[in-house]
């Protein structure tokens, strides 16, 4: 294959990737439906690395570009460095936390005796991680970080896609989904706080030296 054969290749992955995060934001329950008959699985691998670079970006023009307001000393900006690293720490702790999900998806499937394999439990982990995947572009501006909490709007992506993907019975489905999406709350803080924090502990010394 080509170079411009590899191009055109990543450029129209690209397109199906970015086109795929939209349309499961705008219109979940057709989306849905789609991807539940979906039999290519190596996109469960390909969709997160990409989606999963968005924060880290933001993180690096965000706090090592344009920088933090800091009264009344003016901007204050991370070394590119620590920028980085701090991108590559977002990185991981997101892939990280989509395949702990994932996992988590599967003990609960069969504990509650839920018909679901593992590929269609990271299904769920990695599709309604778009949100707040996406919403990590916030980060691009440190001041209105705030607005990441636009991410939570992949728990109801999340309460959409369970009773598509999965079949419970009847009795144990709404216990089934609540248990899921408590388990994403909890992970989804646990990973956000993870990387505020490790963000905070870089930042916090350089500020006192500024």
């Amino acid at each position: 294959m080509g170079c411009g054969s590899k191009e055109a290749l990543l450029k129209l992955t690209m397109m199906w990737i970015l086109n795929r995060a939209r349309e499961i934001i705008l219109y979940p329950q057709k989306t849905w439906d789609e991807i539940k008959e979906e039999k290519n699985n190596r996109i469960l691998i390909i969709y997160p690395l990409i989606l999963c670079l968005i924060q880290p970006i933001a993180i690096i023009i965000g706090y090592g570009i344009v920088g933090l307001w800091i009264t009344p000393a003016g901007y204050f900006r991370l070394s590119l460095i620590n920028a980085f690293y701090s991108a590559l720490v977002a990185y991981f702790l997101s892939l990280l936390g989509i395949g702990i999900m994932g996992f988590l998806i599967l003990v609960l499937v069969n504990y509650f005796h839920v018909e679901g394999d593992i590929f269609s439990a990271m299904k769920l982990s990695v599709y309604s991680a778009t949100a707040p995947l996406l919403a990590g572009i916030f980060q691009i501006i440190p001041g209105i970080k705030i607005l990441t909490i636009l991410g939570l709007y992949g728990l109801y992506l999340l309460y959409i896609g369970i009773p598509k993907i999965m079949k419970a019975p009847h009795e144990k489905e709404s216990p089934f989904i609540f248990s899921v999406i408590i388990g994403a709350v909890v992970l989804l803080v646990l990973i956000n706080a993870l990387i505020s924090g490790y963000l905070f502990s870089i930042i916090s010394p350089e500020i006192l030296t500024y």
